[in-house]
């Protein structure tokens, strides 16, 4: 037999190895996660849930009080920069 036949051989071994290898650590991936969502009780999902549920009522009641402020911030900034204009439009045009 031809000595060179063993190079391609020997890289396919490698490689079918490295797909088993490869295989092995995704199915324990797997099997940690569904394992670890098999030890969640029911009851604790929804008491999850109501927590996220009162967290996002409080952020939403937060961003709200945000936004008035920001308004209210809006329109001073505004009403300054108007009367800017109106002052220098009374006093004599563009400087």
């Amino acid at each position: 037999m031809d000595p060179e036949i063993f190079i391609p051989i020997a890289g396919m071994a490698t490689g079918a190895l490295m797909v088993v290898a490869v295989a092995r650590t995704v199915r324990y991936w797997i099997e940690r996660h569904y394992e670890h969502k098999r030890r969640v009780t029911p009851g604790a999902e929804a008491s999850d849930v109501g927590r996220i549920e009162e967290r996002m009522a409080a952020l939403e009641e937060d961003v709200a009080g945000r936004m008035l402020d920001l308004e209210e911030r809006m329109d001073f900034t505004e009403r300054v920069l108007a009367q800017g204009r109106e002052r220098q439009m009374l006093e004599g045009g563009d400087r």
